[in-house]
C-alpha cells in the first residue's frame, strides 16, 4: 500500500465524522460525497490536481474478500438540468480493501467530470462547452459504485450525494469617483479610479478592463454612448485601481464622462454575472463654474420701491441662460420664495410693510446646472402711507406705465389709497394689463370689503392706472358680513373657469370638483391649504387635512360616513355639557337687549348723516379716471367715516354674539342624537386643527379628557357656530 492511498484513507476516518451519508444495509460498498466552498459552477475546477473541494468517500464492508474492484458513475441534477455519465462510461477500476476507507478528489475525478464522458439534458453540450459553467442554482451531485468485473449494470453501493448552491461572481463594484459626482480638476491631470471585485473561484487570477467614454453633446444618454461608440480610452490591469494621468487623453472641463470595468478570469472562464461588466458610472470633470472662477459669482443689490415692492438688480453674465432669485424675511427660520427671470433685474411684489427682507441670486447654465449663489442683499420696506378719509390720491404717472401681462389670485394691487387683494380673475393674462374679477380691500378699523372690478388697467408695478373698483354690499349694516375673508390663510389658489356644483376630497388626498354637467377636475391640495374660486365668485378653503370651509356662497359640507371613536364622542359630549351650563335664558336675553341697543345707535347715526353724503355715480357708466374705491350703500352713497365703521362693527359683533348663543343652546341640548354629534365632529376644528387630530394630540401630551373638552367648547364649537353665522347673516 503506497503512502498516498494510506493518507487518503486516514483522512477519511476524520472527515467521515462530519459527512452525512445514506447507509443502505443491502450494499457491500458505502459511498459518501462532500463538497466544500467556494461552490464554483465551473466543473473542471473540481478535477484539478490538488483540489479536494469535491470528495468521494468509499468504504468496503465485506470482510470475506481480500479486496474488491468497483467502477463509478456521477450525476449532477438541478435548475432543470441533468448531467450524468454516459451509459457506456464507468470510471475504474477502483480497488477497495475491507474496512479501509478511500477518498477520491481532484485528479481522481477527472474522468467522471470530463464532458466527453457525460450526457446532457436541460442544457446542450454545445452551450456547456462554451464555458463549462453551470447556470446559477441549487444542484445535487450523486456518485454510485458498480461491480467492475461484471459486464452487467450491477449496483453495489448506495447513491451518495451532496447539495450546493452554485453561484457566479458579482461583477466589479465601482467605488471612486462616485456616480454622478462633480470632480475638481487638479493643475496637472491626475484622477484615480478604483473598484472592488469579489471572486470565489479556483482561478489562477482575474484581470480587469477599464473603459472611459466622453458624453458629448451633453444631451446624449450615457448608456447610449457606451452601447454605440468606442471608448476614448481603455486599459487592462490585474489591479483594482487605475491612475488616469497626463499620458492619457485629456479630459475637458465641464464635460460629462462615463466609465465601467469588466472582470475576466485569466484563463477566459466566464465566472461573472453580466459577462463580467460592472454598471456604468458617470462623473463631470469640473464645471463651467470652475472654468469661470470668480466671474460666475453675481453681485446683487436691492432697494425698496414701496411698502409692498422692491427692486433687485445684478450683473448680467452671457454664460447664464436664466437666473433664479430667492427672497425671504430677514430671519434664519423664514422660508425662501423663488422667482425665475431671463433679465438681470426683478421687481419683488406683495411684500409686508415695515419689514426687513433679504435676497440672493444665482445663474442657470444652458444645461440646467446652477451657478454659485451671489452675495445676500437686504432692504427694509417702509410703513404704508396713512389713509386720509375723504381725500383722493393723485393718479399714477402714465409715462411710467408698463402693463401687468400675467396676474394671479392673491396679488396685492394698489387702488388709490387702498390695497386690494385679488381673490379671483376672469383671465390670468392680458397684454394690455386689463383685468376683471373679485377682490377684497381692508378698510380702516379692520373692516374688509368684498369688491368687484371690470376692465381695470393694472401696471407691472401692481398699481391701478384706470378703471373702477366697486364694493359688493347692500349697506352699512352689512359691512361685517365681508370682513371675515381676512381670517383665511392658505398657500395656493386655484381658479375654476365654471360654476362648481359640489366637491370632495378623495382617498388620495386630491380635491375632486364636480360641475353641473357631472364633469370632474382633480386638484392637488397644498399642505398649507388651497383657496378655490369659481367663475361665480364663490370660494372655498380646502385645508391640508381635507376639511372644506366655504368662504362665499352656500355653506356646503362634504358628507362622509365616518364616525367618532367612543372616546372622541365622549369628549364632544362633555364639551356640549360645558356650553349648556354656560348658557341660561337670562344670559341670552341680555345679549338680545345689547344687540337691539347697538342697532338703534347705528340707525340713528345713519339717519343724521344721510343728508351729508354725495349723490352716487351711475353704476356701469364706464371707466373712471378716479382710482379711489367708490362704495355703494342701499341707504345712500358716499365715503363712510370712522364713526360709521365703529358703530357698524359693534352692532354686527353683538348680533353674531346673540344668534350664536341661541344656536349653541340648540346644538348643546341634552337630547342631541349621537348621529348629529358624529356629523359635527367630522368638520369641527380646534385652533386650526381637525377635531380628531386635536383630541389625539392633546391626550398624547398628558391632558385629561375634561381639559380637552374645555378647549373644544371654547376654541372649537363656539368658533364653528360663529363662522357659519357670519356666512349666512
Amino acid at each position: 500500500m503506497d503512502f498516498k492511498k494510506y493518507s487518503k484513507r486516514l483522512f477519511f476516518l476524520l472527515a467521515i465524522l462530519f459527512v452525512t451519508e445514506s447507509r443502505g444495509q443491502n450494499y457491500p460498498v458505502q459511498v459518501s460525497v462532500s463538497l466544500q466552498p467556494p461552490f464554483s459552477g465551473y466543473l473542471p475546477d473540481y478535477a484539478g490536481a490538488g483540489n479536494d473541494n469535491l470528495r468521494v468517500f468509499l468504504l468496503f464492508n465485506d470482510f470475506s474478500l481480500p479486496f474488491y474492484d468497483v467502477k463509478l458513475k456521477i450525476k449532477i441534477e438541478g435548475n432543470g438540468i441533468n448531467i450524468s455519465s454516459q451509459s457506456w462510461y464507468y470510471d475504474g477500476p477502483i480497488n477497495l480493501e475491507p474496512g479501509i476507507p478511500l477518498m477520491l478528489s481532484g485528479s481522481d475525478l477527472a474522468g467522471l467530470l470530463n464532458g466527453n464522458n457525460m450526457s446532457f439534458t436541460g442544457i446542450s453540450r454545445q452551450v456547456y462547452d462554451q464555458g463549462k459553467v453551470l447556470p446559477e442554482g441549487f444542484y445535487t451531485i450523486s456518485v454510485t459504485a458498480y461491480d467492475f468485473q461484471n459486464p452487467q449494470h450491477i449496483q453495489v453501493s448506495n447513491e451518495g450525494s451532496t447539495q450546493a448552491w452554485m453561484v457566479l461572481n458579482d461583477a466589479p463594484f465601482l467605488n471612486f469617483p462616485s456616480c454622478g459626482s462633480e470632480l475638481s480638476p487638479p493643475p496637472v491631470q491626475q484622477q484615480t479610479f478604483s473598484w472592488t471585485c469579489f471572486s470565489q473561484s479556483f482561478s489562477a487570477g482575474t484581470e480587469y478592463t477599464f473603459e472611459l467614454w466622453e458624453v458629448f453633446p451633453a444631451t446624449v444618454v450615457p448608456g447610449n454612448v457606451v452601447a454605440s461608440a468606442a471608448p476614448i480610452f481603455s486599459f487592462v490591469t490585474s489591479q483594482t485601481i487605475f491612475n488616469y494621468g497626463i499620458t492619457e487623453p485629456p479630459l475637458v472641463i465641464g464635460r460629462e464622462y462615463v466609465w465601467r470595468v469588466r472582470a475576466m478570469e485569466i484563463d477566459n472562464r466566464q465566472l461573472f454575472r453580466n459577462n463580467g461588466y460592472s454598471p456604468i458610472c458617470t462623473f463631470t470633470w469640473g464645471s463651467a463654474t470652475i472654468l469661470l472662477g470668480n466671474l460666475a459669482v453675481l453681485q446683487l443689490s436691492a432697494q425698496a420701491l414701496t411698502h409692498r415692492q422692491a427692486r433687485c438688480n445684478w450683473d448680467s453674465l452671457g454664460a447664464y441662460d436664466q437666473y433664479r432669485i430667492e427672497y425671504r424675511r430677514a430671519s434664519p427660520s423664514a422660508n425662501w420664495f423663488s422667482l425665475a427671470t431671463n433679465n438681470a433685474s426683478l421687481r419683488v411684489t406683495d411684500l409686508e410693510p415695515n419689514t426687513n427682507y433679504e435676497a440672493h441670486v444665482q445663474g442657470i447654465f444652458p444645461d440646467g446646472t446652477p451657478g454659485p449663489w451671489s452675495n445676500t442683499a437686504s432692504w427694509h420696506t417702509p410703513t404704508p402711507q396713512q389713509i386720509i378719509c375723504g381725500q383722493s390720491s393723485p393718479p399714477p404717472a402714465q409715462q411710467l406705465f408698463q402693463p401687468l401681462t400675467q396676474a394671479t389670485p392673491q396679488m396685492i394691487w394698489q387702488v388709490g389709497q387702498f390695497e386690494m387683494t385679488v381673490v379671483s380673475l376672469q383671465s390670468l393674462a392680458n397684454s394690455g394689463g386689463w383685468y376683471s374679477g373679485i377682490g377684497k380691500i381692508e378698510m380702516p378699523l379692520g373692516v374688509t370689503l368684498a369688491c368687484e372690478f371690470s376692465g381695470i388697467q393694472i401696471g407691472a408695478d401692481h398699481v391701478m392706472y384706470s378703471g373702477e373698483v366697486r364694493a359688493i354690499t347692500s349697506g352699512i349694516t352689512q359691512w361685517l358680513t365681508q370682513y371675515q375673508m381676512t381670517q383665511y390663510h392658505y398657500d395656493t389658489s386655484y381658479f375654476y373657469p365654471g360654476e362648481i356644483d359640489s366637491m370632495f376630497v378623495n382617498a388620495n388626498g386630491d380635491l375632486v370638483i364636480i360641475n353641473s354637467n357631472g364633469d370632474t377636475v382633480h386638484v392637488e391640495i397644498s399642505p398649507g391649504g388651497t383657496l378655490v374660486t369659481d367663475a361665480t365668485g364663490s370660494q372655498w378653503i380646502i385645508n391640508g387635512d381635507g376639511t372644506i370651509i366655504p368662504v362665499t356662497g352656500e355653506f356646503l359640507l362634504p358628507l362622509t360616513n365616518d364616525t367618532l371613536s367612543v372616546q372622541e364622542l365622549r369628549i364632544l359630549k362633555m364639551a356640549m355639557t360645558i356650553l349648556r351650563n354656560e348658557l341660561s335664558p337670562g344670559s341670552i336675553s341680555g345679549k338680545q337687549q345689547e344687540m337691539q341697543t347697538k342697532k338703534s345707535s347705528l340707525e340713528n347715526y345713519a339717519t343724521t348723516q344721510r343728508q351729508n353724503l354725495p349723490i352716487p355715480a351711475t353704476p356701469g357708466a364706464g371707466l373712471s379716471a378716479d382710482t379711489n374705491v367708490t362704495v355703494f350703500y342701499s341707504e345712500s352713497t358716499g365715503a363712510a367715516n370712522d364713526q360709521g365703521f365703529i358703530l357698524g362693527k359693534a352692532y354686527k359683533t353683538s348680533e353674531v354674539d346673540y344668534y350664536s348663543a341661541r344656536v349653541l343652546l340648540v346644538m348643546a341640548r341634552e337630547d342631541a342624537p349621537d348621529t348629529e354629534l358624529h356629523f359635527i365632529g367630522q368638520y369641527l376644528t380646534v385652533n386650526g386643527v381637525a377635531y380628531r387630530s386635536f383630541v389625539a394630540q392633546q391626550l398624547s401630551q398628558g391632558k385629561t379628557e375634561t381639559q380637552v373638552a374645555a378647549d373644544v367648547a371654547e376654541h372649537g364649537v363656539k368658533k364653528l357656530v360663529v363662522l357659519v353665522l357670519k356666512k349666512q347673516m
